[in-house]
């Protein structure tokens, strides 16, 4: 479909060159913009403006009410962990446009805590609540609300980390957490040019500030791992675009480490080249100009940065995205692995979206997911490998339509 936004009373293309200068005009009025995906109904879009251009964004939580094939449509949160987390761990302001994250970690630590207590547990310090933001869920959210969580067939061999890196600031931009805007405690490393290297070099520098200052200061970092690498008995996780900055782990951190992430360090390993291992983690600065992990989540992603949890969600990924099909990514968040979650939502059925459950068809399903396939709004689709994905086309599904089940 065509994007079309009513600006200042009248209606703009997406994509048009007088878009940015007319989203600009509302900007400075403060005027709200309307998506006119759907007609007789009005869906407000707030203005942002970063990296010297402006950017549109969906109400908090009005996601699903866009149609299917707008780029403002999000899958409602009852199919994934948005919606324990949304309004008690993520608080989104109307008003301001602006998201208050609440952290069940620390940026901070105090005098008796100054050695390194790196992956001192070896589970999550929360499992399935939503009341504070686990790293994983604060990774999960970042992720969603870049909307890295989406695809559609214009954007392959589009998303480098340059793009990834972009999205996640400008997500960030409209965030605060722990009494502080986000931006001021994340770190994310820039793509490395060989070329700019003293540049980059101080730009990190004054990003860093905050864990130069004290040792006292955490932060939190997003990349992708490069290597990890023993070093003099101990080991090492190395980032790109940051590789004379290692995270240093001794032995007993490397163990815990190893333990703790067995299944995401599997699963990026058997990607091979294909893939990607994401990292965000809070981190400080020793004395000696090291750094160390603190509190840490892995999030295995594909080649397009789209995340999965396991072999089957990676098929069925790469499945859709060979297909040339339109759809949004399921985000676990703060949610235990025995919550059931739609892994897919696809935009491209018609009128109402389907919401793909990986299951195999040859067990029981359980009690929560059968509770999940019988909640209305999308048509739910229960699949397992070898099965083929629901058509394109026009659907729409009746109150006393009975969730599809492809595995049946």
């Amino acid at each position: 479909m065509i994007q079309r936004y009513r600006v200042l009373g009248k209606v703009v293309t997406g994509g048009q060159d007088d878009l940015q200068a007319a989203l600009g005009a509302a900007y400075a009025r403060k005027e709200r913009v309307l998506c006119e995906c759907r007609r007789h109904e009005e869906l407000p879009l707030y203005i942002s403006h970063r990296h010297d251009r402006y950017v549109l964004a969906r109400w908090p939580g009005s996601g699903a009410r866009h149609a299917t094939a707008c780029d403002h449509y999000e899958a409602p949160d009852f199919l994934t962990g948005m919606a324990q987390v949304r309004g008690n761990a993520v608080i989104d302001d109307e008003a301001s446009g602006e998201t208050t994250l609440k952290l069940a970690f620390p940026l901070s630590r105090g005098a008796a805590r100054l050695a390194p207590a790196a992956l001192t547990n070896d589970k999550p310090t929360v499992k399935s609540t939503g009341q504070k933001l686990s790293m994983r869920g604060l990774l999960h959210v970042l992720w969603d609300r870049a909307e890295l969580t989406h695809w559609h067939p214009k954007m392959a061999g589009k998303r480098s980390w340059f793009v990834v890196r972009r999205a996640l600031l400008e997500a960030a931009a409209s965030c605060k957490a722990k009494q502080e805007a986000l931006p001021h405690v994340l770190f994310v490393p820039e793509t490395f040019r060989l070329e700019d290297k003293e540049d980059l070099r101080a730009r990190r520098r004054a990003a860093l500030d905050r864990v130069y200052r004290s040792r006292d200061e955490l932060m939190v970092v997003v990349g992708e791992i490069k290597e990890i690498a023993p070093a003099h008995g101990a080991e090492r996780i190395v980032l790109r675009h940051v590789g004379d900055m290692p995270f240093v782990m001794d032995p007993d951190m490397a163990r815990r480490f190893h333990k703790r992430f067995a299944g995401e360090l599997a699963l990026w390993q058997a990607q091979g080249n294909q893939g990607h291992l994401v990292v965000a983690g809070s981190f400080a600065r020793r004395s000696q100009g090291t750094f160390d992990l603190i509190e840490v989540a892995l999030m295995p992603v594909t080649g397009e940065w789209l995340p999965y949890e396991s072999s089957d969600e990676q098929y069925l990924i790469a499945k859709a995205v060979a297909e040339k099909r339109r759809f949004v990514k399921g985000m676990r968040v703060n949610l235990d692995a025995s919550a059931p979650i739609a892994s897919l939502v696809l935009k491209d059925t018609g009128e109402d979206a389907t919401a793909i459950h990986i299951h195999d068809g040859d067990t029981k399903a359980s009690e929560p997911l059968e509770a999940l396939l019988a909640c209305e709004g999308v048509i739910h689709m229960v699949w397992k490998e070898g099965e083929p994905l629901p058509p394109r086309g026009s659907r729409r599904r009746t109150s006393d339509t009975p969730p599809e089940r492809a595995a049946a």
